[in-house]
């Protein structure tokens, strides 16, 4: 069952603070310090006060140029933001803003296992691709600072990945990662139900384009492996992978473990 902590944007279902796991060694990950989310294109004025309520100081985006272009956030007067491109020049076809925009283009579009194989590609990129590591890197550096948002289009993948990593760093078990990894797919049903319906509306197989939608543990599960074979494990990641140092990472962990 899910943990709900903190409050709902009525405008971005997938916002959700990170705190509130338990660690391995019993401590709790502080609330109201780090915060999930999808793009905030669309705040209603209650959405922004709701922000600014949290303490939100900073917005880090992690979505591509054209992405950013097609849905521009509409933040509140002094929060900054901070654009950090996990896909900067990455494999073709990885903008998943610009997958439906022409389906005879998208080779993930042609057959289940194409979809499939299309995600998990991209799950090992945002492990081992150069772009990712210097965004996954300079986010961790950010996050050290009380009220950050980092954000994606739905908040899933990219996003999905870096709350991973965070909540590895600082003692959660892989199981606990897991579950809130997976409860995406709970925040975003009503938008996958739209989104899948239009497929087949055009035509599209709808079970190729859930294949796109959903969060899944295999991808995740893709993710990991990754930083096993290369890193060992998530310390290796963050300190070899994305370049924080030891002080850093301590640092992280005195401010996020109570």
């Amino acid at each position: 069952m899910e943990k709900i902590i903190g409050p709902r944007l009525t405008t971005a279902p997938n916002f959700r603070d990170v705190g509130g796991h338990r660690t391995a060694d019993g401590r709790t990950v502080r609330a109201g310090l780090a915060f999930r989310s999808g793009a905030l294109d669309r705040l209603t004025d209650a959405d922004r006060d709701l922000l600014l309520s949290c303490e939100v100081r900073l917005v880090c985006d992690l979505r591509t140029e054209t992405e950013r272009a097609a849905q521009p956030n509409t933040l509140p007067d002094g929060i900054g933001y901070q654009v950090l491109d996990v896909q900067r020049g990455g494999r073709p076809g990885s903008d998943f803003g610009s997958l439906f925009a022409d389906p005879t283009g998208a080779p993930a579009l042609r057959s289940p296992e194409s979809a499939s194989a299309f995600m998990t590609d991209i799950y090992r990129d945002l492990v081992t691709a150069p772009p990712a590591r210097e965004a996954y890197g300079e986010l961790l550096r950010r996050l050290a600072e009380p009220g950050t948002v980092v954000h994606c289009t739905s908040g899933k993948d990219r996003t999905g990945w870096a709350s991973a990593v965070l909540l590895m760093l600082l003692g959660v078990d892989r199981d606990q990662v897991m579950a809130d990894y997976l409860v995406s797919n709970d925040r975003l049903r009503e938008e996958f139900t739209l989104i899948l319906g239009l497929a087949r509306d055009h035509g599209m197989d709808p079970e190729i384009i859930r294949l796109l939608l959903e969060v899944r543990p295999e991808y995740l599960a893709t993710s990991l492996a990754a930083m096993d074979d290369e890193f060992t494990d998530v310390y290796g990641y963050v300190v070899k992978g994305l370049g924080l140092s030891e002080q850093e990472v301590a640092g992280l962990r005195a401010l996020y473990l109570g």
